[in-house]
Formats: structure tokens, sequence, C-alpha cells
């Protein structure tokens, strides 16, 4: 037993099937090429096995993982649509109750120039140019001096220290024309 494998296979298929006109080693040589052959038609037949019965990948898919993944975003998309709905009705609800708060602070006010009237007193509006006028206020002259220098809401918004509602508001003040009731 001092051969490998295919030498003994070869010997013992030579010594019971030699054909009488080749001789026995290139009968055992032609052995041993078939039993190759088998062998490596068995191993190609399997792997081709394989991939016929593996998932069938379509181009651009990234197998059973992006099924997953896939999955996940489409329930964070359903997540995040359902936080903005919510929170755009949060807007809404309060968008409300301010204009209500508007609407009764007007109310308020032609109530008291009405109160105003009726006691004989000079509107605080009908007074004139020669009336005092309040103090302006520092931040507001503030926000409108960078207004002023050509300054974006952002940058005054970074120098004032205010919030950018709260920029846009000062300045709304700003363009809004003097109340003549």
């Amino acid at each position: 037993m001092n051969g490998t494998l295919a030498e003994v296979l070869a010997g013992s298929l030579c010594q019971s099937d030699a054909p009488a006109g080749l001789p026995k080693s290139t009968t055992a040589t032609v052995w041993i090429v078939l039993i190759i052959a088998a062998l490596f038609v068995a191993v190609v037949l399997r792997r081709l096995g394989r991939r016929r019965d593996g998932p069938k990948e379509t181009l651009g898919s990234f197998g059973a993982s992006a099924g997953g993944a896939r999955e996940e975003l489409e329930r964070l998309l359903t997540e995040i649509q359902d936080l903005s709905r919510e929170h755009i009705a949060r807007l809404d609800t309060k968008i409300r109750m301010l204009n209500q708060l508007l609407l009764e602070c007007d109310q308020k006010k032609r109530e008291l120039e009405d109160v105003l009237a009726r006691a004989g007193g000079p509107l605080p509006a009908a007074a004139g140019p020669a009336a005092p006028s309040r103090p302006p206020n520092p931040l507001q002259s503030q926000v409108y001096t960078l207004q002023d220098s050509g300054k974006e809401i952002l940058d005054i918004c970074a120098a004032t220290g205010l919030e950018k509602g709260e920029v846009e508001l000062i300045l709304g003040l700003r363009q809004m024309p003097p109340d003549k009731n």
C-alpha cells in the first residue's frame, strides 16, 4: 500500500478490464481521467443546483436584509408623518387661540376707548404731536438700527440674542401704520 488511491484504483481496474490493444499504463490513465471527470461534473452540478435554488435577486435589490431595512424606513416615515400631523394640529390650535385673543384685545380696546370718550377725557391717540410719547424701547431701536444698516434677520438675531420670530415681530411693528381711530 505504498501507492496513492488513484494508483491503487487504476491498478485494480487495469488488472480486471484491460483491453487487449492498450498497454496497462494507458488504461490506468484513462480510468483516472474518467474518475476525475466524474468528480468534476458532480461538484459543478452541485454548485449549479445551489445557484438555481438560492434567492433570486433582481438588479438593484440588496437581498433579504433590504426587505427589513425597507420596512424599517417605511415605519419611520409613517411615524414622522404622524408626528408632523400632530404638531401641525397643535400649531393650528395655538393660532386659533391667538386669533381669538387678538379679537378679545380689539374688543377691550374699543370698550376702553368708549369709556374714555364718555368720561370726557382726551384719547391718547388724539392728543396730537405735542403730547409726550413713550421713551423708545432700546431693544427695538437696536433692531431698527441693524436693519437700517442692511443686516439680515438672522444677523440681527445673532447680534441681539432674540429669536427670529421676535425680530420679525419688532420689524413688523415698525411697518404698521399708526392707528387712526
